[in-house]
């Protein structure tokens, strides 16, 4: 019998996300989130109560140890309450397989499972942008001669001209000097800003590397995509075109996608196997739901004051066999309706359903042990579209 398929797959997972979410959102409303609440809250005066108690003096200390048991008390009491409404909550989820279903069009839009390659961003935006420029040093001013003043007037008369020739030769000699200086200075500021282009420029290089590597493993990245949208684009007309022509395959992908959609309670999970037959329009479905023992057995939570402890009180095992057994029934009534409603085109003449689980037939001794564990059918079935109208 066939299972999901990849397309099934998927849309169960957007459903089983959907439904998550959905949970999440209803649960804000239920009842043991105030239960919740007043746990915290008791929590809250116990603690209060212990310190008081431990500031407490001598004489008040019995008056606080009082208040801090009815805290402790209170607080135990709110999370029974807690526990009560998660567990009327699962017990209710249950209940309503059935009518969770029908509130809802269980018939499969396949054009709205069309992918669009739609465009992938560029996960590395920080190499598109260049290293900023560098901060060089500045050059150092090159030094300007400055020759002493000529002699002037009776000075110059006097032998003016040998000590302007003195002061000459001393300004020259300060000036090379001054540019032997610069000239080193220079030397330095070329080798420091070479420096600072070097590193920059290794910087710059290495984004640039990078952003090939990027852009290279971005455009494969999108090459796969639009490849995988384009195989899933394919089988999708594939489907619809061999629903069209009434294809075996086609109608055993059509309702795994219309069983995908249909997301159970964490504590009543199922899945299912099918296969159909054209000849007779017959749709073969087996639905392997939980073992008995793993259903809810659980009354109620009740908590006792004497030895501090929350026990759980079993239902009586008439009743755990009855909520099972109502269970069964409304996932096996649940099967057939998703599955005829979502055939508008009454391709599907006719379900035989069988509801099974995973258990061991008591047999012989001598009967191998490989032969001992399988799926045991509880709950066979035969329905027409009909039946359901």
């Amino acid at each position: 019998m066939a299972r999901r398929g990849l397309l099934a797959e998927l849309q169960h997972q957007h459903r089983l996300a959907q439904q998550r979410q959905v949970q999440q959102q209803r649960a804000a409303m239920r009842a043991h989130n105030t239960a919740v609440r007043e746990a915290q809250r008791f929590a809250r005066e116990q603690q209060r109560a212990s310190a008081a108690f431990q500031r407490a003096s001598a004489a008040d200390r019995a008056a606080a140890e009082r208040a801090a048991k009815a805290a402790h008390i209170a607080a135990r009491e709110a999370e029974v309450v807690e526990k009560n409404a998660l567990l009327n909550a699962t017990y209710d989820e249950i209940d309503n397989l059935l009518a969770a279903t029908l509130e809802v069009d269980d018939w499969v839009d396949l054009e709205s499972l069309r992918e669009s390659p739609g465009e992938i961003a560029f996960d590395r935006p920080e190499l598109l942008t260049p290293s900023p420029t560098p901060g060089y040093h500045d050059l150092p001013q090159r030094p300007i001669f400055v020759a002493p003043p000529p002699p002037t007037g009776i000075s110059g008369a006097l032998g003016g001209n040998r000590k302007h020739a003195a002061q000459m030769e001393a300004a020259q000699r300060e000036y090379a000097d001054l540019t032997q200086r610069w000239q080193h200075a220079l030397a330095q500021t070329f080798e420091l800003n070479a420096q600072i282009r070097t590193r920059w420029q290794e910087t710059e290089s290495a984004r640039l590397a990078a952003l090939t590597d990027a852009r290279r493993q971005h455009e494969q990245i999108v090459a796969q995509r639009r490849q995988e949208i384009s195989e899933s684009n394919a089988g999708l007309d594939s489907l619809i075109s061999g629903l069209r022509q009434r294809q075996p395959a086609a109608m055993d992908e059509y309702v795994g996608i219309v069983l995908a959609n249909s997301v159970y309670p964490e504590a009543f999970e199922v899945s299912h196997e099918h296969s159909f037959d054209a000849e007779d329009r017959e749709l073969r479905v087996t639905v392997l739901a939980p073992h008995p023992d793993a259903f809810p057995t659980t009354k109620a939570f009740r908590y006792n004051k004497a030895n501090d402890e929350i026990s759980a009180s079993p239902l009586p095992a008439a009743e755990c066999k009855r909520r099972y057994a109502s269970a069964v029934a409304r996932l096996a009534l649940r099967t057939a309706h998703e599955v005829f409603e979502a055939d508008r085109e009454e391709i599907i003449d006719s379900i035989a359903l069988t509801v099974a689980v995973d258990a061991i037939d008591a047999l012989p001794d001598t009967t191998p042990a490989s032969t001992l564990s399988g799926w045991q059918p509880i709950v066979p079935i035969s329905c027409r579209s009909t039946c359901l109208a």
